[in-house]
């Protein structure tokens, strides 16, 4: 721990450390069960979520990218077949996304190969404590979109 680091240094370091290390192994566990990247998976677990087309806009919002990133992100999930789109009902330059069945498949592998790896032990072991986590991150996030 940096003890000799301001309060602010010490939350961008604990937070960039933890954000590296998730990412990390959930982009491993992902691709040895899915073959896909980290990033297409949670596209598409964003889609898997809804019940109805999705706005490139509304998943790099929701994932915090940049919509070229979404983009790009989906460009390799149509080249795949795992997504489907077409022109958005409220702007011909939006596309809506929906999950293909095969979309689906990836997202269910991925969801059930990260609940029975060990990235999700902490929960499992203290949920207090990963619900004040849960609870600390989404003060933050949200301080943080409010003042870019």
């Amino acid at each position: 721990m940096m003890t000799d680091a301001s309060l602010p240094e010490q939350l961008w370091f604990e937070v960039r450390k933890a954000a590296t290390l998730m990412e990390r192994r959930a982009e491993s566990v992902v691709m040895a069960k899915t073959g896909v990247t980290l990033g297409l998976f949670m596209v598409l677990s964003v889609l898997h979520a809804r019940d109805t087309p999705v706005s490139q806009q509304a998943i790099a919002d929701r994932l915090g990218l940049t919509k070229g990133t979404v983009s790009r992100l989906l460009e390799s999930a149509r080249r795949e077949g795992y997504v489907t789109s077409e022109v958005a009902a409220a702007s011909r330059r939006e596309r809506a996304v929906a999950l293909a069945a095969s979309g689906r498949e990836v997202v269910e592998a991925g969801d059930a190969a990260l609940a029975l790896s060990d990235l999700a032990d902490f929960a499992a072991k203290d949920p207090a404590t990963a619900l004040a986590v849960i609870g600390g991150l989404r003060g933050f996030i949200a301080s943080m979109e409010v003042n870019p």
